[in-house]
């Protein structure tokens, strides 16, 4: 349908004549049917949006979709009401909560870029599996990005319940707690744009629900209680703002060249992030600021971030506890960080400014990685997407768990060691390699003396669907 270019006609501006009732009332029909032929016409033309001259129309853009779908490993089975919430991968901040259909599905409407999945459900584990780090994807512009979860099956499922919620007034990505008054365990979700959240499978008893947030604080001590005859509770959180604490410190750099790191304030137990609590440390003075931080005991930490630091992994292995900080009332604090140069991974790896996987070779892919000075045994593990770790690692005791691998080394291959309990990569799906060096001098696989590590964010992987290695 050709649009026509309206001019705007000038003649008779600026006269007034007379006019009778009569004559006004017809004229105010014309003025009426005027307008409605013009807002016609303007709807038209927001259809096809053309130039004078030009009869072809402007397609619009794509939306940029997220579907996310949840099915249970058991069956592949769809899991309806999953709490799915979906984060920024920079900054770890949520940005919006949905619940699965009957078809195990939920989408999102978001603007391309770099995300990760927190995703719950009544009778499945969570995704990721706690104190585990999540392996983020990218959304790409314009287009429809699908991330398949698979959930396993809870033990004992049927001895538990959920709490449900608002917190009060409605504010997006509060970290909701709810910690067990028998056991003190802790479990955790996030506030949704509408200050809704749920904490699915939680075994039956009295739990302590607390909201954190940068600059806000509880007005009220809020519990929960479930059992095996009222399953579901529901609660309110009242929050106001709050001015908080302060933590200040510097960072210092360990044979390595001084930059800017983030400094990031997380949950100890959960190592969920603080919503808010993250900063830039000054590149000219190594310094840092964290403001507005609520009453409570969190884990400090530095350089989650891709930029090629990572913090000294020797000290933390040594010190578990070493960087965790409580604020009873408002006050400030003091706390320092050493950080180093990280591990430089080869392939297969995600680059550094992304964390779209990159697509390994075969099902039995080869790590390689540029060898770090002063290394004399590497350490390597692989997880999935769920956070499960599949192969290698090391336990808190300093064991290790596969061959040993010498300084000599810059390539091995997916569970060169044939570890029993190591499972074969399955086509399709998305993993993460991260690879520790020791300058211990004992060729047993034992930690000594960590002195570096990769990025938390690099070694995103993918296994190619037509491999048949």
């Amino acid at each position: 349908m050709p649009i026509f270019c309206l001019q705007e006609t000038r003649s008779g501006v600026g006269k007034k004549r007379p006019v009778t009732p009569g004559k006004l009332r017809s004229k105010t029909v014309k003025k009426i049917v005027g307008y409605l032929i013009v807002s016609a016409l303007m709807t038209v033309m927001a259809v096809h949006i053309v130039g004078c001259g030009n009869d072809d129309p402007v397609a619009l853009p794509d939306p940029t979709i997220l579907k996310a779908i949840v099915r249970s490993s058991t069956d592949h089975s769809p899991v309806e009401n999953s709490n799915v919430v979906l984060y920024q991968a920079e900054n770890n901040e949520a940005v919006i909560r949905g619940m699965t259909d009957s078809s195990g599905t939920v989408y999102f409407e978001v603007e391309a870029g770099n995300y990760f999945l927190n995703i719950s459900a009544q009778g499945y584990e969570s995704v990721p599996p706690e104190n585990m780090a999540p392996i983020p994807f990218f959304v790409a512009v314009e287009d429809t990005t699908v991330e398949g979860i698979f959930l396993n099956v809870r033990e004992n499922a049927g001895s538990a319940g959920y709490v449900q919620g608002l917190v009060d007034p409605a504010i997006n990505n509060f970290l909701i707690l709810a910690e067990s008054q028998a056991s003190q365990e802790k479990y955790y979700t996030v506030s949704g744009p509408d200050g809704f959240f749920v904490l699915y499978n939680l075994p039956y008893g009295t739990y302590e629900i607390e909201a954190l947030k940068s600059g806000y604080k509880m007005d009220d001590l809020v519990t929960a209680s479930i059992s095996s005859l009222v399953g579901v509770d529901t609660v309110r959180i009242p929050v106001s703002v709050y001015q908080g604490s302060l933590v200040t410190g510097s960072v210092t750099f360990l044979a390595s060249e001084n930059s800017s790191v983030d400094i990031t304030m997380l949950d100890p137990e959960t190592r969920a992030v603080i919503p808010g609590l993250s900063v830039m440390s000054d590149v000219s003075g190594l310094n840092y600021r964290i403001e507005n931080i609520p009453d409570g005991s969190y884990l400090a930490w530095a350089s989650l971030q891709n930029d090629g630091y990572v913090i000294d992994p020797d000290w933390v292995f040594k010190n578990p506890d070493g960087l965790n900080i409580t604020f009873a009332t408002s006050g400030t604090q003091e706390l320092n960080f050493s950080v180093t140069g990280s591990i430089t991974l080869v392939s297969p790896t995600n680059p550094a400014d992304s964390t779209f996987a990159f697509m390994a070779d075969s099902q039995m892919p080869t790590f390689r990685w540029i060898p770090y000075p002063s290394t004399k045994e590497y350490f390597i593990e692989v997880k999935d997407n769920n956070g499960n770790a599949l192969w290698g690692g090391m336990n808190g005791d300093g064991t290790v768990n596969h061959d040993f691998i010498g300084a000599d080394t810059e390539s091995v291959v997916y569970n060169f060691d044939s570890q029993p309990g190591a499972p074969a990569l399955r086509p399709g799906m998305i993993y993460q390699w991260r690879l520790w060096a020791d300058k211990g001098t004992q060729e047993d696989s034992y930690v000594e003396q960590l002195i570096s590590s990769s990025e938390d964010l690099l070694g995103i992987f993918q296994i190619p669907e037509n491999s048949s290695e």
